[in-house]
């Protein structure tokens, strides 16, 4: 996700977008004597920053546009923030997602004969915004990640229950708000949800702790029970993750 499309994410904005990049690619960058945009690195960002911070030209022109350019800078900051928080939730399969990338425009057929996890890692990899339907769910779940209920915004995904199949499969009974490292794991089948009690099945092939903790935790369900998620769509994904844990454990 670049800059732009997440600071829409967040709920600011197109105009608030440009003038926040207009303001890291021009005087922003003049004044750190270097592209600031194409810094990655969280920690040698800040250090450019604090020291543009104390540029007589930042202090003048910051003072002038009522703290827009300290604005920008925190802003930017805060995006490089959540694209280390995604690197580092698809670390593990970095690897197969960069190989997967360099083959992205051959046509994906569901029906392939590929490994199911490339085929999930494939999906990952396409999947869009879909801006309308991640604020459909962010308002359903009051912001709050429906199995960790973490808050943090632009870790917020909107997760299929069912895989994507086009428009008619982003109805919100279809829809789960998911932090990214969730998301991710939902989609590998390695967590689920128990469609009786809409309780989190954590796959035994994840034994680190931070994920442990959520077995048996009941789901964070929206107030208006007409966005429950669906419970036949619960089921269809609960006896994927299932076959999928019997056919690994078979080959093991």
């Amino acid at each position: 996700m670049d800059f732009l499309v997440w600071i829409e994410s967040i709920g600011l904005t197109r105009s608030t977008a440009d003038k926040y990049w207009g303001a890291i690619v021009g005087r922003l960058s003049d004044w750190a004597a270097q592209d600031i945009a194409k810094v990655t690195s969280l920690s040698d960002f800040k250090v450019i920053a604090d020291a543009v911070r104390h540029t007589h030209n930042f202090k003048g022109w910051n003072k002038t546009g009522n703290g827009m350019y300290s604005a920008a800078l925190d802003r930017y900051e805060q995006y490089l923030s959540f694209v280390n928080a995604q690197f580092e939730a698809y670390s593990p399969y970095a690897n197969q997602i960069a190989e997967i990338e360099s083959g992205f425009h051959e046509p994906f057929d569901p029906n392939g004969r590929e490994d199911a996890r490339e085929r999930v890692l494939r999906e990952i990899v396409q999947r869009r915004g879909q801006q309308k339907f991640r604020k459909a769910l962010i308002a359903a779940y009051e912001g709050r990640c429906a199995i960790t209920g973490c808050s943090v915004t632009p870790l917020l995904e909107a997760a299929h229950i069912t895989p994507y199949l086009g428009q008619e499969t982003n109805s919100i009974t279809n829809g789960l708000l998911l932090r990214a490292d969730i998301h991710t794991l939902w989609d590998l089948g390695l967590i689920a949800l128990d469609p009786k009690d809409r309780t989190v099945w954590v796959s035994p092939k994840i034994t680190d702790s931070t994920y442990r903790v959520l077995a048996r935790i009941p789901l964070m369900l929206p107030l208006d029970s007409a966005q429950w998620p669906s419970s036949a769509a619960l089921a269809q994904q609960w006896n994927l993750a299932h076959t999928k844990l019997t056919e690994t454990s078979f080959k093991a």
